[in-house]
């Protein structure tokens, strides 16, 4: 029961996150690059660039690959997607 519980826990922070880079995208239509969104977020504490950086490219990955976000291949940005719905 414990580990269903911090599971949830989990994927409820994961959402939030994930929620928090469509909001930023949104508000950027220019797109921005993982280390932009990681500014963006306030990923600062303890982490060096790096690691910061691959937090959020990890997280934007996964955006992509379900659809609420676009990866804009040629200015090598993130973008919101309009046509999520």
């Amino acid at each position: 029961m414990r580990m269903l519980q911090q599971q949830e826990r989990a994927q409820l922070g994961l959402e939030y996150i994930e929620d928090a880079i469509v909001t930023v995208l949104t508000d950027r239509p220019t797109g921005m690059t993982a280390s932009a969104v990681a500014d963006a977020l306030g990923l600062r504490a303890d982490l060096d660039p790096g690691h910061r950086d691959m937090i959020a490219e990890g997280i934007l990955t996964l955006l992509a690959r379900s659809g609420r976000i676009l990866w804009d291949d040629a200015n090598h940005v993130y973008i919101d997607n309009p046509e999520r719905g």
